[in-house]
């Protein structure tokens, strides 16, 4: 008699068999699990709550809006805190430095203290109060979507200054100023933006990263790109003295938090050589309906932060890139003969007040104007500029000194030839000038040669 033999089918699609798996009831978590989550889950809410620099993409172009305060309303509410801190825990001076131009203040690192006693007593507390809880699986898995998103509107704001090469661009005034004059920052920045394809691919490994972590599908991979790029950015940072070495040390603990849930798996794969199967991404809703919009509602956000980074950008380059409009008088002008209320200044070294070079560039958002000096000693003085090239004068002004004023009538009898005639600082003064060929710097040939003979002007011979 023949015998009939029933044959278990596999699984008819992997959706079907991650429903099946949302269908088990979660595991439970263990202690350590659970006090880990909870302590995450409070320094992160501290952390996003307490720092501008995360919201202001979120924003997109709405951000342009917002009073100059508001980025700094934060630091005001949490430094009472951060004060009794600094007085009662660490005994030091930790006062906010505004204008806020570093990240790593003494009260940033405070700040960070602060929020990590904040969370560890937060979490005690909630661990005593809810000692019968197995799991936080819904929690986590809305908290790894506010983490991915926040994270993808920083590597997208980042990125796309990168893309459109503005955040590293390299001012005219490093072409003249002497290397050994040099912060370690403007090393760096000189160094990326010297070379604009360079910064091109930096940006768009960011953009990458970003895009990538907005789709569920792809985010591990968008975190673990996200993580070897902030790890890399945070060397940069401490190695050339970028003051945002705080937030980049978080943002990198942002990715790691996104990448928490595979780090098993990828252990397994990279490490010991195991074979992994696929991974079962709980959704953020079990009904298909409401699951797939919240799919489009990411994708929305996640265009929505592009869109808004590229229009702002987009704009600022038309307005100061290496396309955009020029200043009049737009170069370097040596000086080759300078008077002072009537008496004739040489070019001597000591002379700290005659100008050795005249230097008009587009706006960069590091220096304090478009106009700069270089003094006979080969220091570098920023001016604010307003032109009006149909009277022909240029109002100056200094940021570090409100009382100083220039105003200078300019002529130019050819275009490589320039006189400058007016007052400077309560002194009438006259001077003759001289273009500079911009391409006779050789750090302006930042192309790509494929076929190249030896090193140009190399110096790297031994010696």
């Amino acid at each position: 008699m023949t015998r009939l033999i029933k044959v278990a089918r596999p699984s008819s699609s992997p959706e079907k068999a991650e429903v099946e798996e949302e269908a088990r009831p979660a595991p439970k978590w263990n202690m350590a699990k659970l006090i880990a989550f909870r302590f995450c889950l409070v320094y992160i809410a501290l952390f996003f709550l307490s720092e501008m620099r995360i919201m202001y993409p979120l924003l997109g172009v709405f951000g342009n809006d917002l009073p100059p305060s508001a980025l700094t309303w934060q630091y005001h509410g949490a430094r009472p805190f951060v004060n009794w801190v600094a007085d009662r825990i660490l005994h030091v001076d930790a006062s906010l430095i505004e204008p806020v131009q570093s990240g790593d203040q003494a009260f940033f690192w405070v700040l960070a203290f602060t929020w990590f006693l904040a969370a560890a007593v937060v979490t005690l507390v909630w661990s005593l109060l809810d000692r019968r809880r197995g799991n936080h699986v819904a929690l986590h898995k809305w908290l790894h979507l506010v983490v991915r998103l926040c994270l993808a509107a920083q590597l997208f704001s980042f990125g796309f200054a990168k893309v459109f090469p503005l955040q590293m661009s390299l001012p005219l005034t490093r072409l003249v100023e002497p290397f050994g004059n040099f912060a370690m920052l403007n090393v760096l920045w000189s160094q990326v933006g010297s070379s604009q394809p360079y910064e091109i691919l930096l940006g768009c490994a960011e953009v990458t990263a970003g895009l990538l972590l907005v789709v569920p599908r792809t985010a591990m991979l968008g975190a673990l790109l996200a993580s070897v790029e902030l790890t890399q950015v945070l060397i940069l940072n401490a190695t050339y003295q970028v003051p945002l070495k705080i937030f980049t040390f978080h943002l990198l603990l942002l990715s790691l938090f996104v990448l928490a849930p595979y780090g098993v798996r990828l252990v397994k794969f990279f490490v010991l050589n195991q074979s992994v199967g696929p991974f079962a991404r709980p959704p953020l809703f079990q009904a298909r309906r409401a699951a797939h919009l919240a799919l489009a509602a990411q994708l929305l956000v996640g265009a929505w932060l592009v869109g808004s980074q590229v229009h702002e950008e987009w704009k600022l380059w038309d307005s100061i890139g290496s396309s955009g409009p020029k200043p009049p008088l737009y170069g370097i002008w040596n000086v080759t003969s300078f008077s002072s209320d009537g008496r004739d200044r040489p070019p001597l070294v000591n002379d700290a007040e005659r100008w050795n070079r005249l230097i008009v560039d587009t706006p960069h958002s590091y220096q304090d104007g478009p106009v700069s000096s270089q003094r006979m000693d080969g220091s570098i003085v920023d001016y604010m500029a307003v032109f009006d090239a149909s009277h022909h004068t240029i109002t100056l002004a200094r940021a570090d000194d409100p009382k100083w004023a220039g105003r200078l009538t300019f002529e130019q009898s050819t275009a490589d030839q320039l006189t400058l005639d007016g007052l400077l600082g309560g002194h009438k003064v006259r001077m003759q000038l001289q273009k500079v060929d911009l391409s006779s710097f050789p750090v302006t040939h930042n192309g790509v040669e494929w076929e190249q003979d030896g090193p140009s002007r190399p110096r790297l011979n031994s010696r």
